[in-house]
């Protein structure tokens, strides 16, 4: 017959406290809905949005794992509404929402404004459109704050912002709403090209506040409590990062390719406009550069279509490739062609 020694006994009895011990002490989860919103809160296969990262330091602070699921917003809400989930994030505070669901305080801000496409609107034009409530759209399920959701009962809905934008950019709709960070967002990363396209009708916005919503039970009535105590102490502390309606987005940048002209088949740079202490540089026809300070003859109005001046000119350049990369030298502009 096998036997055990009482040592190995011992042993095994001590891994299994211990085993036992660690599993009782392990940081409890909680679930969270959401869907992507990118920047706040992008795909599951993506870093962390900036809302995301700023709640999970919120159950940090409570020594809670949060578990994020991802869901459309309004099946989110049907199912904490319905008690079947206990939290879901990001959520604008609405009478009516408020009505079925718990809120938390404000985690952070937005700014959302009525945009168009001055491809084929002006701002005349499309102020008359929004006033007429023509071919408005919007999202499907999403809030844009209490003010303009009043303005948008008969818009026309899209499943994403992405399909929304393509319809404003296909002249089907004329007045798209939606928050300031996500437009600049999809503008930067979907529709670079298209960017310029795209403004804002002036003095209509609305600013408003994201929350985590629960259910409304004694299981969200805590988790609210809790969050809401996480979000004072550490505001109280001066940790409230995301606690603003700014957004701020990269200023657009002039990226240019050197070029030879007729009569002038080598491009030089000086390290001077003028002076006696010039430095000049032979560049490689096709460097590639930004530039960063164009001449006055090419920012300002000429009384004069001679183009002779102008193309003699010197705007600054940093040089981004080649022998001479990371000098910052002036060429002429003739040399200077936008990519």
């Amino acid at each position: 017959m096998f036997h055990i020694s009482s040592r190995l006994i011992r042993v095994i009895a001590s891994s299994l406290l211990i085993l036992f011990a660690s599993l009782s002490y392990a940081e409890p989860t909680e679930t969270i809905l959401t869907e992507t919103w990118p920047p706040y809160i992008l795909s599951q296969d993506e870093p962390k949005g900036s809302a995301a990262k700023w709640l999970d330091l919120l159950f940090e602070h409570q020594k809670t794992t949060p578990n994020w699921q991802y869901m459309p917003y309004d099946v989110s809400f049907y199912y904490v509404s319905k008690g079947q989930r206990n939290l879901g994030f990001p959520f604008f505070k609405t009478s009516e929402r408020a009505s079925q669901v718990l809120f938390s305080d404000p985690v952070f801000y937005v700014t959302s404004k009525m945009y168009y496409n001055r491809q084929y609107l002006n701002a005349d034009s499309a102020k008359i459109a929004f006033e007429q409530k023509q071919k408005m759209g919007k999202v499907a399920g999403y809030s844009y704050g209490a003010t303009l959701d009043k303005l948008l009962e008969n818009a026309i809905e899209f499943g994403t912002e992405k399909q929304a934008l393509t319809a404003l950019f296909n002249h089907e709709i004329y007045i798209l709403p939606m928050t300031e960070g996500v437009m600049n967002y999809h503008l930067t990363n979907d529709f670079p090209l298209r960017k310029e396209l795209v403004k804002s009708l002036k003095g209509i916005e609305d600013t408003s506040s994201l929350h985590v919503i629960a259910a409304n039970n004694s299981a969200g009535k805590k988790l609210v409590n809790d969050i809401n105590q996480t979000i004072k102490i550490l505001a109280d502390a001066g940790i409230n990062d995301l606690q603003t309606n700014k957004t701020n987005i990269p200023v657009a940048i002039d990226v240019a390719q050197l070029i030879t002209s007729e009569g002038y088949p080598l491009i030089t740079g000086q390290t001077e406009k003028q002076g006696e202490n010039i430095d000049y540089y032979a560049l490689p026809r096709g460097s590639k550069v930004i530039v960063i300070q164009w001449s006055d003859k090419m920012t300002q109005a000429s009384k004069s279509d001679r183009i002779y001046k102008n193309m003699m000119d010197l705007s600054k350049v940093v040089v981004l490739n080649g022998p001479h990369v990371g000098k910052e030298l002036f060429v002429r502009n003739m040399h200077i062609e936008l990519l």
